[in-house]
């Protein structure tokens, strides 16, 4: 008896140097990222049946478990996960609105001054230093839409390195992550099946930092977990780590950017769309849809911009008489072919004529042994055409080497590079076209509503400004064009709400509603070219102009930055949510795994009392066992 209380005893000393050990060791990781709180679990050593019934063998160690739960963790990773992206997109939207300016400081500011400038040029036209000064604000505003899109350009290459160098912390990440699995089964297999809890806490740390990264998910395999992109797409099979790789030079991409995924030596190409949440779906989401979008935008007003200018210009006489020569030239667009052509064509895309630009992207398909072309704005086909080069919508669409197989499709991206290359074309202030060739005379007995205005030039193989032609009202919606004899030259229907009315080069817009009868002459009326204000006035009136689609260029940029601001605003409210919702998940985690100083020193008492307990008994059975061989001998 006197040995089994010896025993007893042992195993109590046994369990309370584990407790101390275990409660020593969480005190110590209490600051430690990740760590779990740890527990030393017992259980009654099996009983031993006597006579008079079964008593105790004392306790046993089973284990030192973490105190964990895979719900609580999945959680909180998914949280933080979250976070991360929004907070990365948060900063990142932060980043296009300092770039964009302020609807004072962006490009109005340079607008603005040049509506100033060409109102002086305006009521002085014949005064060079007026002259001077409205190229000089031309001048300065197409610099600082080239400033801007300059700024945007540099953000956009900036994402480019952030995400390249967040696909190498994702692939050491799943390196770290396959070798910590290989780690952990041989540690199972060492320990016999007991949990090498330091271990799990440090494979599991790594995995809540992928999911910062991107968005994942995981399963249990055995030992290890597996992880993967939020498509599927394996990332660590047990193992085995797959490899992501960013191009950002990729000439095949609509975004420049192409993505993929290397599994056991098979390489598959990733859509912009699977890389979803973390810190490097923020970048190319935002890159590709805000950034993007902007320069779009930016790029569709200096179209605008271009393309009213220069068909007011253009419709002018300079200060020699002769017929005005383009204002503004913008960046050419970009062609990029879809990822599955098969043929071997090069595109060379080009602007024939800045006045008919639309502001939308197109889209080139070979269908058989045609070309068409798609206006992806309003979906509008163009075509068929039997070959190429074609003059589409002022572009020049044509082939610099090899062809189209059929089916093989390109994206001209229009609007993308415009603002980049902005520039003034004129140098002599005396080009400037301040006269006007023709007039417009609305007749006095018409009864309807109809007010014409901005006459202007456009795109035409034939211009005829030398030749006056009367617009006959036929009914609210119809009109047809007589010459200066009389005779009907054409038809036509009015098409609300932009209703233009067009003829050999010239253009003007109507507004009200016209009663059949009524006439509106556009009149050859060449003015002197040295008194002459007419087409000066009409450039100065661009400013209060709604050339940009249903604005003002300065009210679109203002739309465009009240667009982003609003965009930002959201962003940091969903930033502030998830904050809050991440910091609730992370104190339901730690509630249960975290170290706790105040229990953790109440555990260290308890197994104190209970280790010199434990010694008291071992040191009476001691006694015990002396008085019994004295009382032998």
């Amino acid at each position: 008896m006197t040995t089994n209380i010896t025993n007893i005893a042992l195993t109590g000393l046994r369990a309370a140097q584990a407790g101390l050990a275990v409660t020593a060791n969480n005190i110590s990781n209490q600051g430690t990222p990740g760590y779990s709180r740890q527990q030393v679990m017992l259980q009654s050593a099996m009983s031993n049946f006597s006579g008079a019934g079964y008593f105790g063998q004392g306790v046993d160690v089973v284990t030192v478990q973490r105190a964990y739960s895979d719900f609580l963790s999945s959680q909180a990773s998914q949280s933080a996960s979250t976070l991360s992206y929004l907070s990365t997109y948060s900063d990142q939207m932060s980043g296009l609105i300092n770039r964009l300016g302020s609807v004072d400081t962006g490009i109005n500011q340079s607008l603005n001054a040049l509506y100033s400038a060409m109102g002086r040029f305006s009521q002085n036209p014949a005064e060079t230093a007026s002259r001077q000064a409205a190229l000089a604000a031309a001048q300065s505003t197409a610099a600082r839409f080239r400033a801007v899109s300059e700024d945007l350009s540099t953000l956009s290459q900036g994402i480019d390195n952030q995400a390249s160098a967040t696909v190498g912390q994702i692939n050491q990440l799943v390196q770290s992550i396959a070798a910590y699995n290989a780690k952990i089964g041989d540690a199972y297999g060492t320990g016999q099946g007991q949990s090498p809890n330091a271990l799990l806490d440090q494979r599991d740390v790594l995995v809540r930092e992928l999911g910062k990264l991107t968005g994942i998910t995981t399963s249990t395999q055995g030992t290890s977990v597996n992880v993967y992109l939020t498509n599927g797409q394996p990332l660590v099979l047990e193992q085995v780590a797959s490899q992501l790789r960013i191009d950002t030079r990729d000439p095949n991409s609509p975004t420049g950017t192409s993505l993929s995924l290397t599994v056991g030596g098979h390489t598959m190409q990733l859509n912009q769309g699977d890389i979803d949440g973390g810190q490097l779906g923020a970048l190319l989401q935002f890159r590709d849809n805000e950034l993007a979008q902007a320069q779009s935008e930016l790029g569709r007003l200096a179209i605008a911009m271009a393309a009213a200018y220069n068909q007011q210009q253009q419709f002018g006489l300079d200060s020699n008489g002769q017929p005005g020569q383009a204002l503004f030239r913008i960046g050419n667009p970009v062609a990029v072919g879809q990822r599955g052509n098969t043929g071997d064509a090069r595109l060379a895309v080009g602007i024939a004529d800045t006045r008919s630009l639309t502001g939308s992207d197109y889209q080139l398909t070979r269908v058989g042994s045609e070309y068409v072309v798609t206006r992806l704005d309003d979906g509008t086909e163009l075509g068929p055409f039997s070959s190429l080069p074609q003059n589409v919508d002022g572009l020049t669409i044509g082939l610099a080497d090899g062809d189209l197989a059929d089916g093989d499709t390109f994206t001209i991206k229009v609007a993308s590079q415009a603002a980049a290359g902005v520039e003034v074309t004129l140098a002599d202030p005396g080009k400037l076209a301040a006269a006007a060739p023709m007039g417009l005379v609305t007749a006095d007995t018409n009864t309807g509503t109809a007010q014409a205005s901005r006459l202007r030039s456009v795109e035409s193989g034939s211009p005829d400004y030398g030749t006056s032609v009367t617009v006959r009202f036929t009914s609210a919606t119809g009109y047809e064009l007589l010459g200066e004899d009389g005779t009907v030259l054409s038809t036509g229907l009015l098409q609300p709400p932009q209703q233009t009315i067009s003829h050999n080069g010239w253009a003007f817009d109507l507004a009200g509603i016209p009663a059949a009868g009524d006439t509106i002459t556009v009149k050859a009326d060449a003015g002197a070219p040295a008194g002459d204000n007419r087409n000066a006035l009409a450039m100065a009136g661009l400013g209060t102009t709604r050339i940009a689609g249903s604005s003002t260029l300065t009210d679109a940029y203002a739309g465009l930055i009240s667009q982003v601001g609003t965009r930002a605003a959201s962003l940091n409210i969903s930033k502030a949510a998830q904050q809050t919702a991440f910091d609730q998940a992370v104190a339901s985690e730690q509630s249960l795994s975290g170290v706790n100083l105040d229990e953790e020193g109440a555990n260290l008492l308890r197994y104190q009392q209970a280790y010199a307990a434990a010694g008291k008994v071992l040191g009476m059975s001691s006694e015990l066992f002396d008085q019994l061989l004295a009382a032998i001998h």
